[in-house]
């Protein structure tokens, strides 16, 4: 794997390796090991941030997690180094990407970050992987 491997990556993976009691998927663990290698960039529009913050805080209304662990939790996050970017003027991309695959605007954002940098989409959400054009999806 060369060292400068751009993917876009969705919050699917970020919370599943984030999340203590998740079960991790076998990809999850060989892209954070990966990552701090140095063997691969990841790539994610800005809205990451906000998922990553949101999930952490369902499961911790969910008393999955502590406050405190949630906090560690946010750290590891932004200790991780993805490249969050700004898709100003990418409206009316991202709303076509919606009606044309049938998703959410937010899978939308990530799909259309991955076409416009011209690299794969890691996610581990089924529907999302099953709507993707295959030269889009990241298999690892």
């Amino acid at each position: 794997m060369a060292g400068n491997t751009k993917i876009v990556v969705d919050a699917s993976v970020v919370l599943n390796w984030l999340l203590p009691d998740e079960k991790k998927a076998a990809q999850t663990n060989r892209i954070f090991d990966n990552l701090h290698k140095r063997k691969i960039h990841l790539i994610a529009p800005i809205l990451l941030m906000y998922e990553v913050i949101n999930g952490l805080r369902s499961t911790g209304l969910r008393k999955r997690m502590s406050n405190k662990e949630i906090n560690e939790a946010i750290s590891v996050f932004m200790d991780l180094k993805i490249k969050l970017l700004s898709q100003d003027n990418q409206g009316e991309a991202i709303i076509n990407t919606a009606l044309k695959l049938n998703l959410t605007g937010y899978d939308a954002a990530y799909v259309q970050l991955a076409k416009d940098l011209k690299v794969k989409l890691l996610t581990l959400d089924k529907y999302l992987n099953q709507h993707i054009d295959k030269n889009l999806r990241y298999d690892y």
